[in-house]
């Protein structure tokens, strides 16, 4: 008897929307955390199939750079261009703090800080695009830094490299703790508390005042 003839389906494998699966998979990662956040899951909220999933991003570390690329472009470049910016040291000093403590109606924290502190959670790709993006934001705090020392606005007696190390530090922690706090305003204070020492005490009194 003759073999029985398979029934293949005709027709092209059904495309997801690229943009949307992305943005809902940076959300996913972002609000839920990424040890708590499944390829199944990210598949289940965006509504596709991990097969799809993998034919268009190779898998789930393709997925997780594409988010964080979204996030970079979402949270990440903006803060460097305020780095990158003419305003005062102390304004932008302010605003910093302001960016790190505050809850938008999207979620606390940063995706760029959660994946810098959970390496093993990343696939090779993301990885190493995290640790650019990381060194991309100290080389911005570092001149950021300089520059204020060049117009007399910061301690000169910090060199800047230490300094963008320990501006990174200090969100770097307050960010950690954003999805869990009880008190944003008391994280808030504290970052005040630790990031007075880069600034002469007259020029921080007038800045509190």
């Amino acid at each position: 008897m003759p073999k029985k003839a398979k029934h293949l389906r005709r027709g092209r494998p059904t495309t997801l929307d690229r943009q949307r699966t992305v943005a809902i998979a940076t959300d996913c990662y972002w609000r839920d955390g990424l040890y708590s956040t499944s390829l199944a899951e990210v598949c289940r909220r965006a509504g596709v199939s991990k097969p799809s999933v993998y034919r268009e991003f190779g898998g789930e570390d393709g997925l997780m750079l594409a988010a964080i690329e979204h996030y970079r472009n979402l949270a990440t470049i903006p803060l460097m261009s305020l780095l990158a910016s003419d305003a005062p040291f102390l304004e932008v000093l302010r605003q910093l703090m302001t960016f790190t403590t505050e809850i938008s109606d999207r979620s606390a924290g940063c995706l760029l800080t959660a994946m810098r502190y959970a390496p093993g959670r990343l696939g090779p790709a993301t990885l190493t695009r995290v640790k650019m993006i990381e060194k991309d934001l100290l080389d911005a705090y570092e001149a950021w830094y300089q520059r204020a020392i060049s117009r007399g606005e910061a301690d000169p007696n910090i060199p800047p490299k230490l300094a963008a190390c320990y501006v990174d530090m200090q969100m770097g922690a307050v960010l950690l703790q954003m999805p869990i706090a009880s008190s944003p305003a008391r994280l808030l204070q504290q970052m005040q508390l630790a990031l007075r020492s880069l600034v002469p005490t007259s020029h921080w009194e007038t800045f509190m005042g």
